[in-house]
């Protein structure tokens, strides 16, 4: 789902900016008569507004859709609709929501390490510190491949890319280093 996510926010950040002057408003009885799968995962949900750089109106709706729905789902659910509200406080700048968020995110006790690195790396741009984000980023990539491959013929370590986004574009936003964007806004517009 992460990785899905960081494609879909690499699209809207092709054009960084290009939407700007769209609004933000939006209908949220309608968002949250979508189930779960239309709301989080396609361009009806929230990612309508995502497309339209309304980073914060994003997570708004999501915490407005999960009040809605809360008891409804599951603990993986309940963790990809907060990630997906981290990643929408990041992009609009709200880097300490954003990292509250991402701390109610870590995987179960057990789940897979890289998950940790991953999440340990975002907080860690988020909070500024770059010689965690370093050491994190190391520990990610030393990360033995399981037995028998990675799972499903995924690319080992998984997220490596994402945090290495991070690394090289330390000084850009969050938003833009997610997903590889060094420039600064100057050239953005």
């Amino acid at each position: 789902m992460r990785i899905l996510t960081g494609l879909f926010l690499a699209m809207a950040w092709t054009g960084i900016s290009s939407a700007q002057d769209a609004s933000c408003a939006y209908d949220a009885a309608a968002f949250e008569a979508q189930n779960y799968e239309t709301f989080n995962t396609t361009a009806e949900g929230w990612q309508a507004l995502a497309v339209n750089d309304c980073y914060l109106e994003a997570a708004d709706a999501i915490s407005a859709w999960h009040r809605a729905h809360g008891s409804d789902l599951t603990p993986e659910q309940l963790r990809a609709l907060t990630w997906n509200a981290g990643l929408m406080r990041g992009a609009g700048g709200d880097y300490q929501s954003a990292t509250f968020l991402f701390r109610q995110t870590f995987p179960e006790r057990g789940e897979a390490a890289a998950g940790h690195y991953y999440t340990h790396a975002m907080i860690a741009f988020l909070e500024r510190d770059r010689d965690g984000l370093q050491r994190i980023r190391d520990a990610l990539a030393s990360m033995p491949e399981p037995e028998g491959g990675a799972p499903d013929g995924a690319e080992w370590p998984p997220n490596l890319q994402s945090v290495d986004n991070l690394v090289t574009c330390f000084d850009s936003p969050f938003g833009w280093a997610i997903v590889g964007y060094c420039g600064d806004e100057s050239e953005a517009g």
